[in-house]
């Protein structure tokens, strides 16, 4: 057997959040995302974590021009608090725009009569994919 021939180097950005919902049911970020410029082939990660009770739900969307473009495809895990993290291996041009975690644990928060800015929490991040230069080593 032989070395891979190749790294996949993660990247984790964060900053901290001390903003809480009030009353209870509690949910706050701890860490949420931040914004980044990054080369394409270029790996990233972006962790939101959640503190609440019950355990909130986490969601990913990815936003473009400030619509709802869809959502991410991403694996949750959860522990005793809700912890995310979105995870892109290899960056492209189309990676470029603003992804938004949102949490919740209000019960209704997937009622389609409620506006949804009442009961989710939103942090975004705007990622920014820049061309590599042409002949860089793989």
């Amino acid at each position: 057997g032989g070395a891979a021939g190749g790294r996949v180097y993660s990247f984790v950005f964060y900053r901290s959040v001390t903003a809480f919902l009030l009353p209870l049911p509690l949910a706050g970020f701890v860490k949420s995302p931040m914004s980044e410029t990054k080369l394409t082939g270029d790996a990233f990660e972006l962790y939101c974590d959640v503190v609440g009770n019950p355990t909130p739900e986490i969601q990913w969307w990815y936003l473009w021009d400030g619509a709802r473009k869809r959502r991410v495809t991403i694996n949750t895990a959860y522990g005793a608090n809700g912890v995310s993290v979105l995870r892109i291996t290899r960056l492209t041009l189309e990676d470029s725009g603003t992804y938004e975690c949102r949490a919740s644990n209000d019960p209704r928060r997937n009622d389609l009569r409620q506006n949804p800015s009442i009961t989710w929490i939103r942090a975004q991040a705007t990622i920014s994919v820049l061309q590599s230069e042409s002949g860089t080593l793989q």
